[in-house]
């Protein structure tokens, strides 16, 4: 299986590689369907969360895709 790294694009944090969490942020986790795609998971997403995430597949040239998290409010529990 090609490794698949998961970034935080504007804090230049690696999160993952492959099935392995880098990061030392417990919210942080990464999954994968045996196959061909790949999920970042945030828990209890926080304002400093925003910003550009980078998917990348480490093949001979690298395979980039790009995704933007906004956070819009607060979830308050009644």
């Amino acid at each position: 299986m090609t490794p698949v790294a998961w970034m935080h694009f504007e804090q230049s944090a690696i999160l993952t590689v492959h099935n392995h969490v880098i990061t030392r942020n417990p919210r942080i986790s990464v999954t994968h369907d045996k196959h061909r795609t790949w999920f970042l998971h945030i828990s209890n997403v926080q304002e400093e969360d925003k910003g550009r995430y980078m998917c990348q597949i480490n093949t001979v040239t690298a395979k980039t895709q790009f995704g933007y998290l906004h956070v819009v409010g607060k979830l308050i529990w009644a």
